[in-house]
């Protein structure tokens, strides 16, 4: 079988047991406790069923944990942002939140997150924002106190430019993405998301044999694969997705190592927006993953409507260009024999989708 789309990884043993070197990215037991966070709504998002889909798909199970009513936000990076700003004063006890202003760049969710965990204890915040970012998003950012600064330039470059500004004003930086020297605040935001992956384990006994997920730096991607392959007794098959256009991981897997996109992460699914992978994460991914994969942007908007009008009595969702990328890849798979078999998409797969935002998140970096 050659697709230049789908690619095994040639590192997944899955023999292989979760050792220090993951652990040293997520633990597994050191949840977060969201009771302490000052957010409403903390209780678990639901994992819906779609069994008319799942049928037409030809698979046993498919069901879709929804981000898109987390903490009444719309987003996995709620759970991100909020809680890294949270343990951050926490480790900073007796300093006024007077004292700090703290920062990221976005493209949109992890900056509104940011934002809303800096107003929850009474900080100021300011968000780096790429060029594409909407002005929905920009507004919302806004909604939650914080500053906006515009970049003429992509993710990367409004990440270069936050450290810059940051180095220059004495800022804390929140980001979800890791660099050498700047690892702990990366881990907090991982933290954080391992929240959903527990949840699942809680609420889908028999667990998944297939996950896909999406991917941007990776954060959500190694949470989730670094917590269930930690606790389930059987690791799932883990599949990564990306953008034809912004396919770091899926160049990493091929060079071995962290390594940057082909494209130039022009893309509709503005969360997924990222020539590099976040590198810290590369100890999970990089040996967890099993295959890795890209989809294009006119397998978007039909996916949206798939989950937004659904077959049967399906449960509607509301999903943003990002939040799909999952269901994409696995309309993406499933129509074509060889990638469905090469990766064992049968009528006994179980397979766990993410809706990692709603319509309002469409950028989740």
């Amino acid at each position: 079988m050659v697709l230049d789309w789908l690619a095994r990884n040639p590192r997944a043993d899955r023999s292989r047991r979760y050792a220090a070197a993951q652990r040293a990215v997520i633990d597994p037991t050191s949840l977060p406790d969201i009771g302490s966070l000052g957010v409403p709504d903390k209780g678990p998002t639901p994992l819906l069923a779609l069994p008319a889909l799942a049928e037409r798909l030809e698979v046993g199970e498919v069901r879709v944990k929804d981000e898109s009513q987390r903490f009444g936000f719309g987003a996995f990076k709620a759970l991100g942002g909020v809680f890294a700003v949270h343990e951050f004063m926490a480790a900073h006890k007796g300093r006024r939140p007077a004292d700090f202003v703290f920062t990221t760049a976005s493209s949109g969710n992890h900056g509104r997150s940011v934002a809303m965990g800096a107003q929850l204890v009474g900080a100021r915040c300011v968000i780096f924002l790429p060029r594409f970012t909407s002005a929905e998003k920009e507004a919302a950012i806004r909604a939650r106190g914080a500053e906006v600064i515009r970049i003429d330039g992509d993710y990367d470059t409004a990440v270069a430019e936050c450290r810059r500004q940051a180095g220059q004003n004495g800022w804390t930086i929140i980001s979800d993405t890791s660099w050498p020297g700047y690892e702990t605040v990366p881990r907090d935001v991982m933290r954080g998301y391992t929240v959903l992956a527990d949840e699942i384990v809680r609420q889908w006994p028999q667990m998944p044999t297939h996950v896909l997920i999406q991917a941007g730096v990776g954060g959500l991607a190694a949470a989730l694969i670094g917590y269930l392959w930690a606790t389930l007794p059987q690791r799932p098959l883990f599949v990564i997705v990306e953008p034809s256009s912004a396919d770091c991981w899926f160049q990493s897997n091929l060079a071995g190592k962290p390594a940057s996109a082909s494209g130039n992460a022009d893309t509709v699914m503005g969360g997924l927006a990222c020539r590099e992978i976040s590198p810290i994460t590369w100890p999970v991914i990089g040996f967890g993953a099993d295959w890795f994969m890209t989809i294009e942007e006119d397998q978007v908007m039909p996916t949206r409507q798939l989950l937004g009008h659904p077959l049967g009595n399906d449960p509607a969702i509301a999903s943003g260009p990002s939040g799909c990328a999952g269901l994409a890849a696995l309309v993406r798979l499933c129509g074509n024999k060889d990638a469905r078999g090469a990766v064992g998409l049968d009528k006994d797969a179980r397979v766990l989708l993410i809706n990692s935002e709603g319509n309002l998140g469409e950028g989740s970096a």
